[in-house]
């Protein structure tokens, strides 16, 4: 990094960014350090963003945009004397300029090919009839190709070898399969590949698995049709790329910054006012908008990757009634409760363009969304296994009832009623005792906190729930703070360079929960039933409080009494004295 740039940072969500705002950011940009980079990497695909300019910038063609791509996109800007201050504003006489260039190249689409041309092109056609082996498989050739194409990648990245391999191995070489014991999702491509080109190519009547060498050879078959194929003269070469290098400059000029805005740094994801490239639209969903979703190509790589993100995500396949357009997106949410999502509910998506999709989910990766929830959260499971439990109990009585009422049925009631009798018999006494287990567990809990005072039951009732509810609270704050986009943008072809956290602010308006406008009224519902439980038991919750307030205070029937005086003893009379004659 250069030490003499005076560089700026920005801080959001624990993250520090730098910051891109003037010509002398982008000047010194190629001197920051890549580490502090947001991104290294991004899909052309999949993005809200103009695809001919991801499609000019990349230059090798692979479909991604890398570091190095960026800058040279910098450096041609720079090659050409544009003035770095002026990228940060749009103006509208680039657009019109570019509006001026694409009808220009529709133009000369359209135009007849010069006579050059024309020579070069026949040539070109001629070519395979001089050497044959541009065309191997005859007039079948470019299906060939097209079947080869089609599994070409997944059939590299099995015969790949691992860097670590060693010279000499144990293992013999495994054989390609191409027709069994194939994952269901390549069996038809696989299976044209076996019938219509390796059998030709190796020169065999069938094929049903290739070594590492015969994949060699058969693409080897192709080399010279794919090396014409890319020789193929453009007509009015010059003129097109007078016309292309006009493009990329307005191109970059007009999208270059935003892009560096989502790539650099991610200001505007940190933006409430704006919306990052990689948010494709705003899902409403289970009375709540969530506006962090992503493009889906696989669901289940997607969310194999996803799923390191903590955050909770919810797959939904869209769709547009009367156009047969379907996509699938990824949706985090990050606030509210994540019980009403199941798989199957449907909802409604707007992409960036306003266009409106059906929504229905798919799978659903659970994961806690806020504090509150995992409050009740040890709750609730202690609820369902309550009711686990108790419809367990009911369920085992109930098919002991209708074996019995099946044995009757065959014919054997007379002799098996004793048993029966007996079997319901220790059904009853069992649920006795239980119930009774449970009474009397209430009643020692309910002596144990009679004779304490009401604030020292008080504080052994918040106890109690703080024991069972805070160590899911501290738990799930510390995965709260875990949660990182940024694994998310990995599944999605990104190359995230750094953890994309945010705090519960920014997660509030990630998702937007359904609250009544400020200063609306809520009329009373005339169907409502009068919640007598609810006035029950805040009638029993003031009653206590009041008796252990006068408890407390002495007031009432709790009054102290005075203690009663105590009896004072007489003393006993003193016996006469007797005459001296007596003694």
């Amino acid at each position: 990094m250069d030490k003499t740039y005076n560089w700026r940072f920005f801080r959001s969500a624990r993250l520090v960014q730098v910051k891109i705002e003037n010509g002398e950011d982008l000047a010194h940009l190629a001197e920051l350090d890549p580490k502090l980079w947001t991104a290294l990497a991004a899909p052309t695909t999949g993005v809200r963003f103009d695809a001919r300019t991801l499609a000019l910038m990349d230059t090798d063609g692979d479909g991604r945009v890398r570091l190095p791509e960026v800058l040279a996109a910098l450096d041609y800007l720079k090659g050409k004397g544009v003035d770095w201050n002026a990228l940060f504003t749009q103006d509208p006489v680039d657009k019109a300029a570019l509006d001026k260039v694409m009808a220009a190249q529709a133009d000369l689409a359209a135009a007849a090919p010069s006579e050059s041309d024309k020579k070069a092109l026949k040539a070109w056609e001629d070519a395979p009839k001089a050497d044959a082996a541009i065309l191997p498989f005859g007039e079948g050739t470019a299906a060939a190709e097209a079947a080869l194409a089609a599994i070409e990648a997944t059939a590299d990245a099995y015969f790949t070898v691992p860097d670590d391999l060693p010279l000499v191995t144990e293992e013999a070489d495994k054989p390609l399969p191409l027709t069994k014991n194939l994952n269901p999702k390549w069996l038809a491509a696989f299976a044209a590949f076996a019938k219509d080109v390796a059998a030709s190519a190796l020169g065999r009547d069938a094929v049903e698995e290739i070594t590492r060498l015969d994949w060699a050879t058969i693409k080897a078959k192709f080399a010279p049709y794919r090396a014409w194929l890319a020789a193929k003269p453009v007509m009015a070469a010059d003129a097109k790329a007078k016309l292309e290098d006009e493009e990329r400059l307005l191109r970059y000029k007009l999208n270059l910054v935003p892009f560096l805005r989502n790539f650099v740094n991610q200001a505007d994801l940190y933006d409430p006012s704006t919306q990052a490239i990689y948010q494709t639209g705003t899902l409403f969903i289970a009375g709540r908008a969530c506006s962090l979703c992503f493009h889906v190509d696989d669901e289940g790589a997607h969310s194999a990757l996803a799923g390191r993100s903590e955050c909770c995500l919810v797959y939904a396949k869209l769709t547009r009634k009367g156009t047969g357009e379907t996509r699938l997106i990824c949706a985090a949410l990050t606030a509210g409760c994540t019980a009403p999502l199941y798989v199957g509910r449907n909802g409604v998506f707007y992409d960036r363009d306003g266009r409106d999709w059906d929504a229905t989910i798919t799978k659903v990766v659970e994961n806690q969304v806020s504090l509150r929830e995992a409050f009740w959260a040890p709750w609730k499971k202690l609820g369902e296994t309550i009711a686990a439990q108790v419809k367990k109990f009911v369920g085992d009585r109930q098919a002991a009832a209708t074996a019995g009422v099946t044995k009757a049925a065959d014919g054997t009631a007379a002799k098996d009623q004793g048993g029966n009798s007996a079997a319901l018999a220790s059904s009853v006494a069992a649920l006795g005792v239980g119930v009774g287990m449970m009474g009397a567990a209430f009643a020692g809990l309910i002596g144990l906190v009679a004779g304490l005072p009401w604030w020292k039951t008080a504080l052994a009732v918040i106890a109690v729930i703080l024991a069972v509810s805070l160590p899911s609270v501290i738990l799930t704050w510390f995965k709260l703070r875990r949660r990182d986009l940024g694994a998310i943008l990995n599944a999605g072809g990104w190359a995230a360079n750094r953890p994309l956290r945010f705090s519960q602010g920014l997660a509030a308006e990630f998702t937007r929960l359904a609250t009544l406008p400020p200063g609306a009224y809520a009329a009373r519902d005339p169907y409502a039933r009068t919640p007598w439980g609810k006035i029950l038991v805040a009638v029993l919750v003031v009653a206590l409080a009041a008796t252990g307030l006068a408890w407390h205070c002495g007031w009432g029937p709790f009054a102290k009494k005075a203690p009663a005086p105590a009896a004072q003893v007489q003393p006993a009379p003193a016996a006469p004295a007797q005459p001296e004659a007596a003694k």
